[in-house]
């Protein structure tokens, strides 16, 4: 951990951590460091919450995190590599499944997406370290933006992400990459600078926890429902209805 902050010091996300989250909020950061310093991060999954662990994980306030980096590459992702954007869950997300590309059969993002969308909940496609903060830890810390989620990340980054979680109010649950993550800073780096070709992927024992976790949600009619893009976030929405015209942007 103290590693990381070393080496993160200079560089952008570290200081506009600084900027944003530590300095204003020196109180919560310290409580931050040292309850994430208090979990185990070994297992399956680490639970960031104290009280009903896994309560509010749906609807509005909760929030769905996964690596680009499990974008398929084989065929490729049609919305590229390292970027927010998913092409099947912003546009073709009712077509049959004979209409579905390739790429997007088997992709696990895809299938979090839509249940994502199922449990009413908003869903975000992690990138940058700078992104996750502006996109994420400032609006929920100074907005209440997001209060639960549920991340699925390299495991080398999970105590570091999980002090911004805590310092930002966010409660719920992270689930590791099993394989091609990042194991130190070097590789982690580059993956949050959009630089990295290996596709991770998480254990069978994740994915069905994890879809067990957004089952509990509540359900809305999928053929009513559909993402609307609101900065680098997908938020669910009734289909049809007048998109909102606030940005993420507006939150921070």
């Amino acid at each position: 951990m103290w590693s990381f902050c070393l080496h993160s010091i200079f560089r952008e996300h570290g200081w506009q951590f600084l900027r944003w989250i530590a300095i204003p909020h020196p109180v919560k950061t310290v409580r931050a460091v040292i309850d994430s310093g208090a979990l185990d991060y070994s297992g399956n999954m680490t639970a960031i919450s104290t009280e009903q662990q896994y309560q509010g994980l749906e609807g509005e306030g909760s929030i769905i995190g996964i690596g680009f980096c499990m974008k398929p590459t084989d065929p490729p992702c049609l919305s590229g590599r390292a970027n927010h954007r998913c092409h099947y869950l912003e546009h073709l997300l009712h077509y049959e499944t004979k209409e579905i590309p390739v790429c997007c059969r088997q992709c696990v993002i895809r299938e979090i997406g839509m249940m994502t969308l199922n449990a009413g909940a908003a869903f975000y496609i992690m990138c940058s370290a700078k992104d996750i903060l502006f996109d994420l830890f400032i609006p929920s810390l100074n907005k209440g933006r997001f209060s639960s989620g549920l991340f699925v990340l390299c495991r080398y980054s999970l105590r570091p992400f999980t002090v911004g979680l805590l310092a930002s109010g966010i409660r719920g649950c992270l689930f590791p990459f099993e394989r091609g993550a990042c194991r130190n800073y070097k590789s982690w780096l580059l993956s949050v600078n959009g630089i990295n070709e290996k596709k991770t992927e998480i254990n069978e024992s994740n994915q069905k926890a994890i879809s067990e976790l957004l089952g509990k949600g509540c359900k809305v009619p999928m053929l009513n429902t559909e993402f609307e893009r609101r900065g680098n976030i997908l938020y669910p929405r009734k289909a049809g209805t007048k998109r909102a015209q606030r940005t993420d942007a507006d939150d921070a």
